[in-house]
C-alpha cells in the first residue's frame, strides 16, 4: 500500500510539472519572440538613422563651364555623394552675372531637392561660382547647409579693374562690386579654400585678366588671380586650408580632401 501511495504522489507531481510547463511555454515563446523582434527593430532604427550626405551643387567660375568639375565628380561618386555640376540655362553660362545665376539657382535647388528627397543641399563654388551662391543665400533661404568657396574673390580682384572681358560676369569680380557686399545667411555655414601659389612650382595659365607682370602686383599670398585676403575677407568665413595650386588648378584631389568631411556631414 505504501509503495502504491508513493507512486501515486510521484505521478501527481510529474503531471503537475507537465501542466505547468505547457502553460508557461507559450509565454516564454512569446517573450523570446518579442525580444527578437525588439532586437531587429533596434537594428532597423539604427540603420535608418544613418545620415546620408546632402547632395552637392557644383558651380563653376568666370569663363569656365561644368567640365571643370570632372575630377571632383569621380571623387564624389566614390564617396556616395550625389553631385550636380550646374550649367545655367537662362543667362550666358560662362559670362552671366551673379544676380542672374542666383535667380536660376533657386529653381535648380528646388529640382534637386525633389529628385533626392533631401531638405537641404551643399554648394561648392569655384571663383565667381562662390559669389553666385552668396547672392542666392543673401535672400535668407533655409535650404543650403554649407557653402564652400574655392578661390572666390569675395572682396574682388584688382586684376578685374582693367578688364571688360566676358561681361557682365567680369563686373562682379571688381573690388566693391555689389555681389561682394551681400549679407550673410545665418542658416548656412561658409567655408573657404584659398590658393597660396608659388610660380616656381610650375607653369600655370594664371591670368585671364592681364599680363603676368600685372599679376605680380597682387597682394601676397595669392593664387595668381585672387589674393588670399580677398577669399577670406569676411569674419564669418571658416578656412578649410590653403592649397599650393594656382587659381585655375584649385579643383584637384587635394582641395577635395580639404572639403570632404564637410560634404560627408562629419
Amino acid at each position: 500500500m505504501k509503495s502504491i501511495w508513493i507512486e501515486s504522489i510521484i505521478s501527481s507531481i510529474v503531471m503537475a510539472a507537465i501542466v505547468i510547463s505547457i502553460a508557461v511555454f507559450p509565454i516564454l515563446s512569446v517573450t523570446l519572440v518579442h525580444a527578437q523582434d525588439n532586437s531587429n527593430t533596434s537594428s532597423t532604427v539604427a540603420h535608418s538613422t544613418i545620415k546620408k550626405p546632402f547632395p552637392v551643387i557644383l558651380i563653376h567660375g568666370y569663363l569656365s563651364d561644368a567640365s571643370t568639375w570632372n575630377t571632383w565628380m569621380g571623387l564624389l561618386k566614390k564617396d556616395g555623394i550625389p553631385a550636380y555640376p550646374i550649367t545655367f540655362q537662362q543667362s550666358d553660362d560662362k559670362c552671366g552675372s551673379a544676380a542672374a545665376h542666383a535667380k536660376e539657382l533657386s529653381t535648380k535647388i528646388a529640382e534637386i531637392k525633389r529628385a533626392t528627397g533631401q531638405s537641404k543641399v551643399n554648394i561648392v563654388g569655384h571663383s565667381k561660382g562662390g559669389l553666385d551662391a552668396r547672392v542666392y543665400l543673401s535672400n535668407g533661404t533655409h535650404d543650403v547647409a554649407n557653402l564652400i568657396m574655392i578661390g572666390t574673390p569675395n572682396a574682388g580682384s584688382p586684376l578685374a579693374l582693367s578688364s571688360n572681358i566676358c561681361a557682365p560676369a567680369v563686373y562682379d569680380l571688381k573690388p566693391g562690386a555689389p555681389d561682394t557686399l551681400v549679407k550673410m545667411n545665418p542658416n548656412t555655414k561658409y567655408y573657404t579654400i584659398a590658393g597660396n601659389w608659388n610660380p616656381s612650382l610650375g607653369n600655370c595659365p594664371i591670368s585671364l585678366f592681364a599680363p603676368m607682370e600685372l599679376s605680380n602686383t597682387l597682394p601676397k599670398p595669392n593664387d595668381g588671380l585672387v589674393p588670399v585676403s580677398s577669399v577670406e575677407s569676411q569674419g564669418y568665413f571658416h578656412s578649410l586650408g590653403h592649397s599650393n595650386d594656382c587659381h585655375t588648378n584649385l579643383l584637384g584631389p587635394y582641395e577635395y580632401g580639404l572639403s570632404r568631411a564637410t560634404l560627408m556631414g562629419k
